[in-house]
């Protein structure tokens, strides 16, 4: 006689303590993942990672910057000599007006006089 209760499988005691250690271990995994979660969602270890990252970032450029300038010294020198120029104009500029643009005195000679007063005399 087959019926109904033959085609049932009947779960023994040894697959029942493997689903429960299957489940008990999926748990672990589960409240791992959890912690990894909240210790990364931490505000400090996320200040943390935003500054690492944008460290690097400035070193990769300062890489790529100084490579660039090994490969083209005098583009900087050229830039460095306007950066400097830039700077120093107002030093600059005094000692033009100081020291280089002096108009040297005229001499007596060339000095306008003050016309002296004529008397008025039986001539006039």
């Amino acid at each position: 006689m087959t019926g109904p209760e033959e085609n049932l499988i009947v779960p023994d005691d040894t697959d029942l303590a493997v689903a429960r250690l299957r489940a008990e271990r999926a748990r672990q995994r589960l409240a791992g993942t959890l912690v990894d979660i909240q210790a990364r969602l931490n505000p400090k270890a996320l200040a943390r990672e935003a500054f690492d990252e944008l460290k690097e970032a400035a070193q990769e450029i300062a890489r790529e910057g100084i490579d660039g300038l090994k490969r083209h010294p005098l583009t900087l020198a050229g830039v460095s000599a306007a950066a400097g120029l830039f700077l120093a104009r107002g030093p600059l500029k005094h000692l033009i007006e100081v020291y280089l643009d002096e108009t040297p005195e005229p001499p007596e000679s060339l000095k306008p006089k003050r016309a002296r007063a004529r008397r008025k005399g039986p001539s006039e």
